[in-house]
């Protein structure tokens, strides 16, 4: 089969190795290569390229992975859009629509006006996603939790798809044997801004409870810009703690992962954009056989087995820190899960699965 992933990456990024948005990865060159891998053929193209009118697609279904709706509204390419979409009806190409975060409901709404400030291009924005997905053949989603709020807000009777997040940084012999005498190094990452308030909190209230355990590295690797925070972050963690930032890049995430004890995920679980999200950073962090510990949203709650999920991450941290070995098996028997069920080989079947007409 011939498949056309339509992203929100720049044709530059494309041609090169510089893609910085998980949804791009995750959900559109990782599984297109993957695809490829397994004898189909898998392109991969800007929302731009795809609705410049020249653009022509001969193929069996596109997938528009998640668009940038304030992008087509301020581009003014809503029209281009709905000529794009009626080509391909006409053509009998399917069309997926992927989408891995809420954006439907008065929370969002209440987000994309506080990012535009022109009512009428809000609005737009507002009906951007619902109108898609009226006219999509399938709905895909990373999570059951996203399909049923989805649902809830849109219409109940669309049709949709779970397909997971792939690994895609390299696997890494298991270890956690933190030296008693030396900090505990700890990393977090991710995109700053989208967890902004939940790191902050971890800061001020966990890892000062940490520190008076034992002394604290804490990296954060993740958008450049973010390294501002550094000192208000550093104020509220206290002594005891060495905080620092980097910047995100798929080696760097390697790199840091090989140097730290254990990976950290502290989530608002309140907060409507944590809805549905994935695990990914999960799945990341024990492919390259390094501890877990997150708060319970509903997709780290699938890896519970493998991973210290807790509402409390400190004595979820200090019992590891007890009982190192059990840490370690844990997270060695998370290596295998994640490696069985998430590589970007096991995902590329499940979109095959999704891709491929039934009767």
């Amino acid at each position: 089969m011939k498949i056309l992933f339509v992203t929100n990456a720049a044709p530059a990024a494309l041609a090169g190795d510089a893609i910085t948005l998980a949804s791009v990865r995750y959900r559109a060159t990782l599984p297109a290569a993957a695809l490829c891998q397994l004898g189909w053929q898998a392109e991969v193209v800007s929302i731009e390229q795809a609705l410049d009118p020249g653009f022509r697609y001969a193929g069996d279904a596109i997938v528009l992975a998640q668009p940038k709706e304030d992008r087509v509204v301020r581009g003014d390419l809503l029209p281009a859009l709905g000529g794009f979409i009626q080509r391909q009806r006409e053509a009998g190409i399917r069309l997926l629509l992927d989408v891995c975060d809420l954006k439907v409901g008065e929370p969002y709404q209440a987000q994309i006006g506080g990012i535009l400030r022109d009512a009428k291009q809000a609005a737009l924005c507002v009906h951007f996603y619902p109108a898609l997905m009226r006219v999509a053949d399938r709905i895909v989603v990373p999570t059951p939790v996203l399909a049923q709020r989805i649902a809830e807000h849109v219409c109940a009777s669309f049709h949709f798809s779970v397909v997971g997040d792939p690994l895609e940084v390299a696997a890494a012999p298991a270890r956690f044997a933190p030296q008693p005498h030396a900090p505990l190094r700890l990393l977090w990452f991710g995109f700053f801004g989208a967890h902004a308030p939940a790191v902050a909190k971890f800061c001020r209230e966990d890892l000062p409870r940490l520190a008076a355990i034992r002394p604290v590295e804490f990296t954060l690797l993740c958008e450049a810009n973010a390294a501002r925070h550094r000192d208000a972050l550093a104020a509220m963690a206290g002594p005891g703690v060495a905080l620092r930032f980097a910047s995100w890049s798929v080696p760097a995430l390697e790199t840091a992962l090989a140097a730290c004890d254990a990976t950290v995920f502290p989530i608002d679980l309140a907060a409507d954009t944590a809805v549905g999200k994935s695990n990914n950073r999960a799945l990341q962090a024990l492919q390259a056989g390094r501890a877990v510990f997150a708060h319970p949203l509903a997709s780290y709650r699938e890896l519970d087995a493998y991973a210290g999920i807790a509402e409390d991450l400190v004595p979820a941290i200090a019992d590891a820190l007890k009982q190192p070995a059990a840490c370690l098996a844990r997270t060695k028997a998370g290596q295998a899960h994640v490696a069985a069920h998430f590589s970007p080989a096991a995902i590329a079947r499940q979109w095959m699965d999704v891709l491929t007409p039934k009767p």
